[in-house]
């Protein structure tokens, strides 16, 4: 069977859709043969698309491209099914943050996102969603078939468990002008990160302790609303504390993981949360949000809390910098709940999804 796949994310600046398909494609290739080709389908430009841009790719360019290669199947592993395709599609759903949490979204994209992508879904065969909690929000607010969905989690690249020397982290540091000890966040600057939160906790934390030379590192595109939080930071005063890199090389992640003391991810809602699970990897302790799939991706190997109670995230991670103990607790469950996520597995279930389309057609 010949898979055709959108592979536009993984090129520019990729973010947590371009990690996912990396990952898959390099997987799916593992197990290329007699009975898998893939046609990897990219435009020629390498630049981040607009969404008028968006539509164009998903519905005429891709599905032009796929079927000059004769796939059997054309896969859109991030975005809007091409209606106008006549052989099968698989498409993978990572939310439905454009239909939860519209007002996180400007305008012209929210037109796209939350109208145009859902009603797309339905030309697929098959979808593949990448927690138990988004496909219980599919089915909630979308009304697809439970049986046309399948659950395939996300993963981690290797990478993050290997230990970066003391000196390559000083260097990464150096870079981008990070402190001695910080708090980490990793994903794009957009609301349903609740960054205004975590900037107010932070602001508590070190209240108390004057004299700590903790810091709040916060990577990532910037997105449409992060004008507010640089506003933020300079009215309380917190300019030289908290640290805005911007989009960070991938070559430097691990060791920006690694350089952390706690990783804090108080998201809104998450499809999977891919972060925390690198920074698990890492051997990071994680403070996250209690919501949508955090619980699933972490387990009981971090400190799960509403993503509204400031109270409850300043005394855990007060906690987690005096209590050496609890520390290293979590940082060696971190080690058992990452084995549950591995490229191979989501590949293979992939395969599985293909093969299922394919027997019913």
């Amino acid at each position: 069977m010949k898979i055709a796949i959108d592979i536009q994310t993984t090129l520019g600046k990729p973010t947590g859709f371009g990690f996912y398909v990396s990952n898959l494609v390099e997987a799916l290739k593992k197990r290329t043969g007699q009975d898998l080709e893939l046609a990897l389908i990219k435009p020629s430009t390498e630049e981040d698309f607009s969404t008028p841009q968006r539509f164009v790719w998903d519905q005429f360019t891709f599905p032009k491209k796929a079927k000059a290669t004769n796939a059997d199947i054309l896969h859109q592993p991030c975005f809007s099914a091409p209606l106008n395709y006549k052989k099968p599609i698989v498409v993978t759903i990572h939310d439905i943050i454009s239909l939860l949490f519209p007002e996180t979204i400007p305008f012209a994209s929210r037109m796209f996102y939350s109208k145009w992508m859902p009603f797309s879904y339905r030309k697929a065969k098959k979808i593949i969603t990448i927690s138990e909690s988004t496909k219980r929000d599919i089915i909630r607010v979308l009304g697809i078939d439970e049986k046309k969905i399948t659950v395939i989690p996300l993963a981690y690249d290797k990478k993050f468990e290997t230990k970066i020397s003391k000196e390559k982290i000083d260097q990464v540091k150096a870079k981008y002008g990070l402190s001695k000890e910080y708090l980490l966040h990793i994903g794009t600057l957009e609301p349903r990160k609740n960054l205004d939160f975590l900037i107010d906790v932070f602001a508590d934390v070190i209240e108390e302790d004057q004299n700590s030379n903790l810091g709040l590192v916060i990577t990532g595109k910037k997105g449409w609303y992060y004008e507010g939080l640089f506003k933020k930071v300079k009215s309380l005063s917190l300019e030289k504390r908290v640290i805005f890199t911007g989009y960070i090389d991938e070559k430097d992640k691990a060791a920006i993981y690694q350089g952390a003391k706690i990783f804090t991810f108080p998201s809104v809602y998450e499809g999977f949360g891919l972060p925390p699970l690198e920074a698990m990897a890492s051997g990071i302790p994680v403070i996250s949000s209690d919501t949508s799939s955090m619980p699933e991706v972490i387990g009981e190997a971090g400190i799960l809390l509403s993503p509204h109670d400031r109270s409850g995230w300043v005394k855990a991670i007060r906690e987690l910098k005096t209590n050496e103990n609890l520390y290293k607790k979590l940082v060696e469950k971190n080690k058992e709940q990452v084995k549950k996520f591995d490229w191979d597995i989501t590949a293979q279930k992939t395969i599985e999804v293909y093969r299922q389309v394919l027997d019913k057609k």
